[in-house]
């Protein structure tokens, strides 16, 4: 036979560590910290798009692009056919 034995409560957890007390100075650093990584990686980003941006200015895009004048001429016989 199986029986059924109640869980016992979990015992209560006090917390006996000494209060700390920040100052303003120690808040400032922190947060001077916390940013300091956000402002490199803004940094590096600029730096990608800045270098993109100059590779695009580069590139000639016409020359991407092919153009099939037969093509669009058939294309417009088409749409006139259409009307």
């Amino acid at each position: 036979m199986y029986t059924h034995t109640p869980a016992r409560p979990a015992p209560r957890v006090i917390d006996t560590r000494p209060t700390v007390l920040i100052t303003e100075h120690d808040a400032t650093m922190l947060a001077a910290t916390t940013v300091l990584p956000h402002t490199k990686a803004g940094m590096v980003s600029r730096w990608i798009a800045a270098h993109r941006a100059a590779h695009e200015a580069r590139v000639d895009h016409r020359r991407l692009v092919a153009h099939y004048e037969f093509l669009e001429h058939s294309a417009m016989a088409r749409a006139m056919e259409h009307l």
